[in-house]
């Protein structure tokens, strides 16, 4: 079998691992050739029988049950496992590059990225790559030519690329053979080559396409060679080349830069950087944690080749000072005015050591062995639980075996963070032994199939403490790689619900002013009791209240709050926070400001005695010296509760009218529909004992002993009438009538808005409330709302409609029938001129029939 047959069944079995249907392009698309070629080697697969294929269109493809399993990548990666990344975040570049070596005689690569990426240097290891897998002959060539030295001398470049004969031009004394030539059997590596002319680029097209060149001044007999090309540049080759290059260039690859590169790849960088001065000062080099950590905070605007020649100096500056049988470099030995700094904010607390033996590459474990062992675990268990995965976590862990010290100062961050934030922040001192595992799984991209990895995503949801602890965790991680994280989020969750209390019922999150007061009182009180109980935001002094509200709704917004919510502040002015996040809530909040390491701490004392939230409510009133507190619940003052299931907001914006309009006279709470429906299915009278009526979007069981009203059922007279009474000793009629006045044109505006395509529903409503009005003054009625309702909408969309000529089939030029109907014309035509002018539309016999109609009902026989 060929090296390119192997590589397209290794993809198929990859891609098997995360899909379940795999098609060709799925292949090509992978490996980075095209659908044609990756279709012939599927068919010679086909016939040694070690994949099957489907019927219909698309084809997919499956593995038969003869194929065993591949080598893995690392095994397969030969020279160019010493390109940074390879296995990580460079991962499908590399895999570009080897197919591209594979096919057969060799596809044309170009190589993007910013300047000082290491594009000079992935060219060389495909080149040595190519000799390593006998796609080249052992003694195959390799040529470099820039292409920048030869930008405005197009004769010149092509002198250099073809060679010339004797004679050929003034000087040229003898034959000599071009670099085309002198490639025959390798690579000709050409560097930014978006230097070239469109001249120089069609001067290449000839040969690219029939291998036959012509040198200069020959003019009879064409030479022959078979030259792979490798082209570097720091332009998009769409924008610099000619379509015509581009074509010719099927694969491309693109190399990152150094900044945003993971973390294990940037101290790779380094390390293999100080190797190679420690080899040059023949001793080894001790790099400060503080100039670690700038290191690889560092953004620097010639990537790698920059940080280079800035190790370079830096050791230069600390062999002046050396003493001991090691150079120490210190933040002190690097120019930090001249270079910008990344936002990753990595703190490094260990020295890293470079000996002179280090090693070129970096430290990549096995990916494969602990993903394939973890998916047929899962594969061997019909029902997943948390304490199947966190046996294999073990298990995988005496697999791997102990740490080997090649990652020791990523190993260093890793242990840190998760003391600082699991067994700290949260208290959970049990999970410490998860730590070493994690990190070996961290540091290797593990990931898992697509099936796999939703199975436990949907068994880590089960556990919602610990998944916060889990996501807080790794929210203050590097991130290696995203598919990764996430996975190892789902993992820690899995571990950690062994320790966290799921069964706590109430939510607790304190918020105070100064960079560590809240989660040091955090700390302190999840660590005594000895779990997770309370949540803690630290905010700058000068963050103003509406900054501190969006970080709580952020923290919150995952909670359970059903059973009770408990804020603590630490400054009078903090407990506004109650009002904006109120409504995130879906159950009774408490504020206490009085935020100390006792208040806190008998809180959270409560809250693991799981006492309900009134009781604690309760002692918080007379237990704390509290200068401001704050209580609300729908079951303590009187209220109206409103409750839609419809996701529009509508409850948020009807609490709004009520509140404008009442002021704090009611309480009025907007209810999870959720919440509702099971109170109301319970028929729990004791909750809603303080609740004067409930307005909901759906109708309620008559066997609901609570007044309650759907919320459209409001505009008819029955409706108003119910409201009013409920209301009338709360309100005078003069600011009743305000309230319903607003309720009818806020439904009427929700209506029309649903419906109006190009008219603006608040504009238009006021001026149909104006017609409305002058109709009701005509004929001496008063309009019940249902009935404004259907004329608003009725007019609204009227006035689009003749706007926008979308009328259809119909007699305009309708008469009046009677007496009656003439004189709602004659009436109608005078109060719609307003309307007509503005819009530059004629309201017609047919629309002013219709609008008779509509007022048939509400206008009385003379």
């Amino acid at each position: 079998m060929s090296k390119a047959t192997e590589r397209v069944l290794a993809t198929l079995q990859q891609l098997l691992t995360e899909q379940t249907q795999v098609a060709t392009a799925d292949i090509a698309a992978r490996m980075g050739v095209s659908r044609s070629v990756t279709s012939h080697y599927l068919s010679d697969l086909l016939q040694a029988g070690l994949v099957k294929k489907g019927t219909g269109r698309p084809v997919y493809w499956q593995l038969t049950s003869t194929v065993a399993p591949v080598a893995s990548d690392a095994d397969d990666l030969h020279s160019l496992a010493a390109v940074i990344g390879a296995n990580g975040s460079q991962r499908e570049s590399i895999r570009k590059c080897i197919a591209a070596v594979a096919y057969p005689g060799g596809l044309n690569i170009v190589i993007t990225g910013h300047s000082g990426v290491g594009k000079t240097f992935l060219a060389q290891q495909i080149y040595r790559y190519a000799k390593d897998t006998g796609a080249l002959a052992k003694t195959a060539p390799y040529k470099v030519l820039n292409c920048a030295d030869y930008a405005n001398n197009p004769e010149l470049f092509s002198s250099i690329l073809f060679g010339y004969v004797k004679g050929a031009f003034t000087g040229a004394n003898a034959n000599k053979p071009g670099l085309l030539q002198e490639a025959d059997g390798g690579y000709l590596f050409l560097d930014e080559v978006h230097r070239l002319s469109g001249e120089n680029q069609e001067k290449l097209f000839t040969f690219m396409d029939t291998g036959r060149f012509r040198p200069i001044g020959e003019n009879q007999h064409d030479s022959t060679a078979s030259v792979r090309f490798i082209f570097a540049t720091t332009e998009d080759p769409h924008t610099a080349m000619l379509e015509t290059f581009n074509r010719r260039v099927p694969v491309n690859v693109h190399l990152t830069a150094y900044a945003h590169r993971p973390i294990n790849e940037r101290l790779a960088f380094i390390k293999v950087l100080f190797g190679t001065e420690a080899k040059n000062f023949k001793c080894p080099i001790q790099v400060a944690p503080e100039a670690l950590t700038y290191l690889l905070n560092l953004k620097p605007d010639g990537n790698v080749g920059r940080l280079k020649n800035m190790i370079k100096v830096a050791c230069a500056k600390a062999s002046t000072r050396k003493t001991g049988p090691q150079l120490v470099v210190a933040i002190t030995d690097f120019d930090r005015e001249a270079s910008r700094v990344t936002a990753d904010n990595l703190n490094i607390t260990q020295p890293l050591i470079v000996g002179e033996q280090a090693s070129d590459t970096v430290f990549e474990l096995n990916t494969a062995s602990p993903a394939q062992h973890f998916e047929a675990y899962l594969a061997a268990h019909d029902e997943l639980t948390a304490r199947a995965v966190r046996t294999q976590l073990q298990n995988l862990y005496q697999l791997n075996g102990a740490d080997t010290g090649e990652d020791s100062v990523l190993h260093a961050m890793h242990a840190q963070r998760f003391r600082q934030v699991v067994v700290d922040q949260f208290g959970l001192k049990a999970a410490l032994d998860y730590e070493p595992v994690l990190f070996q799984l961290y540091v290797q991209n593990f990931t898992l199939s697509a099936d796999s990895l939703a199975a436990i995503k949907r068994l880590a949801s089960h556990f919602a403490r610990s998944q916060h602890v889990a996501q807080a965790f790794y929210a203050q991680l590097p991130v290696i790689a995203p598919a990764s994280h996430e996975v190892l989020t789902a993992i820690l969750t899995c571990c950690l619900s062994e320790t966290v209390d799921e069964t706590i019922p109430l939510r607790c999150l304190m918020v105070a002013h100064g960079s560590h007061m809240a989660t040091s009182i955090q700390s302190v009180v999840n660590r005594l009791c000895g779990t997770y109980l309370v949540d803690a935001l630290d905010m700058p002094i000068d963050t103003t209240i509406n900054q501190i509200a969006k970080r709580a709704k952020q923290t919150v917004a995952d909670f359970d709050t059903s059973n009770g919510f408990i804020l603590l502040v630490d400054m009078g002015s903090l407990n506004q926070l109650y009002t904006q996040i109120k409504s995130q809530l879906q159950g009774d909040l408490l504020v206490v400001n009085n935020l100390t390491t006792a208040t806190a701490l008998d809180i959270g004392l409560k809250i693991q005695q799981k006492l309900p939230f009134e009781a604690i409510a309760e002692h918080a009133s007379t237990d704390y010296t509290i200068a401001a507190q704050y209580f609300e619940g729908f079951a303590k003052n009187q209220n109206i509760v409103i409750s839609c299931m419809s996701g529009l907001g509508i409850s948020e914006k009807l609490r709004d009218i009520f509140q404008e309009v009442l002021g704090r006279r009611i309480s009025l709470v907007t209810m999870d529909f959720d919440r509702l429906r099971q109170s109301v299915a319970a028929n729990d009278i004791e909750a809603f004992e303080s609740t004067l009526l409930v307005i909901t979007t759906t109708n309620l069981p008559e066997t609901f002993e609570i007044p309650h009203i759907n919320i459209y059922d409001l505009l008819d007279t029955s409706g108003q009438v119910m409201i009013h009474d409920i209301l009338k000793q709360y309100v005078d009629q003069k600011t009743f009538d305000d309230l319903y006045n607003r309720l009818v044109r806020f439904l009427s505006i929700e209506g029309v808005s649903e419906r109006l395509a190009f008219l603006n529903p608040s504009i238009i409503i006021q001026e149909v409330e104006t017609v409305i009005f002058k109709f009701e003054n005509y004929y001496h009625v008063k309009i019940d709302g249902k009935t404004k309702l259907n004329l608003y909408m009725h007019i609204s969309l009227m006035v689009e409609r003749l706007m926008t000529g979308v009328s259809g089939s119909r007699s305009a030029s309708l008469q009046p029938k009677d007496a009656r109907e003439e004189e709602f014309f004659t009436v109608a035509q005078g109060i719609f001129k307003p309307i007509e002018l503005k819009y530059g539309i004629t309201i017609d016999g047919y629309e002013l029939s219709l609008l008779s109609e509509l007022f048939k009902a509400i206008v009385a026989p003379a």
